[in-house]
C-alpha cells in the first residue's frame, strides 16, 4: 500500500498512469503520515517505506528510497518477514 498527501483523484490518476498493482491511500489531511513520523518538506511527505510484519509490527524502515530499484529491494526483504 502507498500513502501520500495527494487527493483521491490524484492517487487514482497516478495509479492508472503508472499501472500500479497496489493500493494507494489518499491522506490529504496527513493523519497517517504524522502517525508514522514521516517528515514533511513544504507540505510534501518525504518518500519512506515501512515494512510491516504479519503481526502489524514495523519490521524495517527504509529512510531513503530509490524508486527504480526499491520494489525489488522490498520484495527481497519480504521473504524474511514473518
Amino acid at each position: 500500500m502507498g500513502v501520500s498527501k495527494d487527493t483521491v483523484e490524484a492517487q487514482e490518476r497516478f495509479a492508472k498512469e503508472n499501472k500500479l498493482k497496489f493500493l494507494l491511500l489518499a491522506d490529504s489531511q496527513g493523519d497517517v503520515i504524522r502517525r508514522y513520523g514521516v517528515d514533511l518538506a513544504f507540505g510534501i511527505a518525504k518518500r519512506k517505506t515501512f515494512l510491516i510484519d504479519s503481526k502489524g509490527k514495523i519490521a524495517k524502515v527504509y529512510e531513503s528510497v530509490m524508486p527504480k530499484t526499491h520494489a525489488a529491494e522490498v520484495a527481497e526483504a519480504l521473504k524474511n518477514v514473518g
